[in-house]
């Protein structure tokens, strides 16, 4: 089964990678562990989201409640 790390689309974790090497490693490194580690975005929690969100530099603005309830605007289904 995959993980969430395998499910990111391919934008959010060019975005997470760049964050990482402008010095956010610890951050980064922690919500990889998450994604590696879970295969349900249901598993994750708000603080990983809001991490996920803030070091995929996603607008929130554009971002709808189903976005954020069921991941679509990080995750390839």
């Amino acid at each position: 089964m995959k993980t969430l790390y395998d499910k990111l689309k391919p934008e959010i974790k060019a975005k997470l990678e760049a964050n990482y090497a402008e010095g956010y490693v610890t951050s980064i490194d922690i919500i990889f562990k998450q994604l590696k580690t879970n295969n349900r975005y249901s598993a994750l929690t708000i603080d990983d989201v809001k991490t996920l969100n803030t070091f995929s530099d996603v607008s929130l603005v554009e971002t709808t409640q189903l976005d954020l309830m069921y991941g679509d605007h990080l995750f390839n289904n």
